[in-house]
């Protein structure tokens, strides 16, 4: 689900010479896919809601392969548009079933499920960035590197049909699908992750160009390295202590307070310190949006489906529009301070809507690391 995304951006002076593709049709190709993900990740819980959360999953991997072989089957703009639409709204299928499907194969796991879920997303992003140049692209050209990979998709969902069991938690049911707008539980988990979204993707579309306004172009690989690299230390540790962690309270104030500080140390440090700020909001963001993924299964148990269908919707929509809204800021004051007042705003969100978790639901999170330690 990250590789057919993140293999994009290293082929674009590709497709710029090949297909006459503007900067501008450039920045859509990889907003697109994020814009799709919010749009159908609520269908995506009526999906589940009528074949089951494993058999979405399927559906969801069967788009991304048909997506990312066809992408790049002929030199043409409309289909390399059409086809990215086609993967990504797969991703946003698959996505809402995944915390479905933690609840139901792992239900006193939830939270290290979670974090070992996450993982693979962040190891595909780095594999993806990594290796599509030199060992795609270079040898191959862009059209093999967008459509390579479909294959591990495919493999992926061939094992993900054999290996995977059918249990009763993963099949279909009757339930309501779509959000309920008056839940303030609902809303709750959503702007947590539209707050978590908004700081990591935010800074990753404003890194490059604050840092050329700062006349520090040659900082800016270091600085979006450290801003994705601090995410994999964090997704390891959870994996260990997700399930102590999910559902309480301090995680989110320490990924607020951190996100608060790594925007603001961005934007008023000097510049050279900027990998260092980027850093910490990369992993104190990280840790709100893997803790994030687990809070479906513990809030709502009953409707997992929908209440990630909804919180996908609002991180992914927070991620499209809130960098736009730094943009329109940057224009309007002249100075690119106002661009981070977005990510801001959404690591205030983290800290605030984080801190007042619902008690009970804290009480309950800690119940499987006390009754594991009491044993």
């Amino acid at each position: 689900m990250r590789t057919v995304i993140l293999g994009v951006p290293p082929t674009l002076p590709a497709l710029h010479q090949t297909l006459k593709l503007s900067y501008s049709a450039a920045g859509l190709l990889t907003s697109v896919p994020v814009l799709l993900m919010a749009a159908g990740a609520i269908p995506g819980a009526y999906l589940v809601s009528r074949v089951g959360a494993r058999r979405a999953v399927a559906v969801g991997l069967a788009l991304v392969a048909l997506g990312a072989a066809l992408r790049g089957a002929l030199p043409s703009v409309a289909l390399l548009f059409a086809f990215t639409a086609v993967l990504a709204l797969g991703i946003a299928v698959a996505q809402p079933a995944m915390p479905s499907l933690a609840q139901a194969w792992f239900p006193t796991r939830i939270g290290r499920a979670i974090a070992v879920y996450s993982n693979g997303l962040l190891v595909g992003e780095v594999i993806a960035a990594s290796i599509t140049l030199p060992w795609l692209l270079t040898p191959f050209g862009w059209q093999v590197a967008l459509a390579a990979w479909a294959l591990p998709t495919a493999i992926v969902l061939a094992l993900w049909l054999i290996v995977t069991p059918a249990s009763e938690g993963a099949v279909a049911t009757a339930g309501a699908w779509l959000p309920d707008w008056r839940s303030g539980r609902m809303l709750r988990v959503g702007l947590l992750m539209g707050g978590a979204s908004l700081v990591y993707f935010g800074m990753n579309s404003w890194i490059p160009d604050t840092l050329d306004a700062r006349h520090a172009h040659s900082l800016i690989p270091l600085t979006l390295g450290a801003l994705n690299a601090m995410q994999l230390p964090v997704s390891l540790w959870l994996t260990l202590r997700g399930d102590a962690m999910l559902g309480r309270r301090w995680p989110y104030v320490v990924a607020g307070v951190g996100s608060v500080v790594g925007v603001a140390g961005y934007a008023l440090a000097p510049v050279g310190t900027a990998p260092l700020w980027a850093g910490l909001a990369g992993a104190t963001s990280s840790l709100a949006f893997i803790l994030n993924l687990g809070l479906p299964a513990l809030f709502a148990p009953s409707e997992v489906a929908r209440t990630s269908g909804f919180m996908f919707t609002v991180g992914y929509g927070a991620a499209f529009f809130g960098p736009a809204l730094g943009g329109i800021a940057w224009d309007w004051s002249g100075h690119f301070r106002f661009a981070l007042l977005p990510m801001l705003v959404g690591a205030l969100a983290m800290l605030a809507f984080g801190a007042t978790l619902p008690a009970s639901r804290v009480r309950r999170a800690a119940r499987p690391a006390e009754s594991a330690a009491e044993s």
